[in-house]
């Protein structure tokens, strides 16, 4: 990925969210670092700032793991601004 400005980062992580195509509209971190070619580390540093900001919060999700079983997960989802 290219030189791009935090805004820009922010930006795409907003429109991830957005646009999930999970079918609870909330993404984890590592399902957000695969959707933009980040690292998780970038992720969460984007993360903080937009839970801080309120346009982000942390939700809990079922995902199956990968020996199938289904466990409540930390993932993040878009606050509807009005």
């Amino acid at each position: 990925m290219g030189q791009v400005t935090e805004s820009e980062l922010l930006q795409q992580v907003r429109d991830a969210l957005d646009f999930s195509e999970t079918e609870d509209g909330a993404m984890s971190v590592l399902e957000l670092a695969a959707s933009l070619d980040i690292s998780a580390y970038a992720v969460r540093n984007r993360l903080r700032k937009l839970i801080a900001s309120g346009s982000v919060g942390l939700v809990r999700v079922r995902r199956a793991g990968l020996d199938g079983v289904v466990q409540r997960r930390v993932a993040y989802q878009a606050v509807k601004q009005e």
